[in-house]
């Protein structure tokens, strides 16, 4: 990656790093070698030349550089420009292994709502407001009760009478939980929720075709990623 600061207040090489590694953990659509992060830093920069080669091999960059003094004439003075220091921030992406789940449905009544046609279409407003919610104050509970072997929690579709939900619960296949264990977190919940109501002996739980799924996450897969840095326009500089 190519960060740019100005030269005026650039963070020393352990700030930047330190950023990255932090921001690992709360990263979920690939996961970043901690131990691979390395900043390398460029002296300032104008738009004259800027070039670089990346080899992927190795995860090392080089950075080729001019700086162009500002002019001035006899009748007008250019402002002094401000220039730019380009870091080059290089890590390594790893590839988390494919998980098998299985998914488990799950029904339940809320008799004190009333259903509207539109929870019925999944793109209007009124189902993903409503299964955010459901999704917001059950969803931690499987999580801590689960917490080796819980993956997801969707809500699929709402049905009349009064409501009724259908949600998918996502778990690892080498630890699914049984159908007790999945109701009775409901069950334990139906005292505690306050935006909804669950009716306890609504509630059921699919065992019998208990859908088997292979989750793959979708990766960036790298030994190492190289330093592409580009071409800074004129618009990069403040006049």
């Amino acid at each position: 990656m190519d960060l740019t600061f100005r030269s005026t207040s650039v963070p020393n090489n352990t700030q930047i790093a330190t950023v990255l590694v932090d921001a690992s953990s709360n990263i979920t659509a690939f996961n970043i070698d901690t131990t691979s992060v390395s900043v390398d830093g460029a002296g300032p920069v104008t738009t004259q030349a800027v070039e670089a080669t990346a080899n992927h091999e190795t995860s090392t960059a080089e950075i080729m550089k001019t700086t162009t003094a500002p002019t001035t004439t006899a009748a007008a003075t250019t402002k002094p420009a401000t220039f730019i220091c380009l870091i080059a921030v290089l890590f390594r992406v790893t590839t988390p292994p494919t998980v098998a789940l299985t998914t488990k449905v799950v029904t339940f009544r809320s008799t004190q709502d009333t259903f509207t046609p539109d929870l019925q279409n999944s793109s209007s407003a009124a189902f993903m407001n409503r299964a955010s919610l459901i999704k917001r104050q059950i969803e931690p509970l499987y999580q801590r009760q689960f917490p080796s072997s819980f993956n997801s929690l969707d809500l699929v579709s709402f049905r009349s009478g009064s409501i009724i939900n259908t949600m998918n619960l996502r778990f690892v296949d080498t630890s699914v939980p049984d159908n007790n264990q999945i109701q009775n977190v409901l069950i334990g919940a139906a005292s505690n929720v306050t935006d909804f109501d669950i009716e306890s002996s609504s509630i059921s739980v699919n065992s019998a075709s208990s859908i088997t799924a292979t989750h793959k996450i979708s990766l960036l897969t790298a030994a190492s990623l190289g330093l592409f840095p580009w071409l800074l326009t004129s618009q990069q500089l403040l006049l």
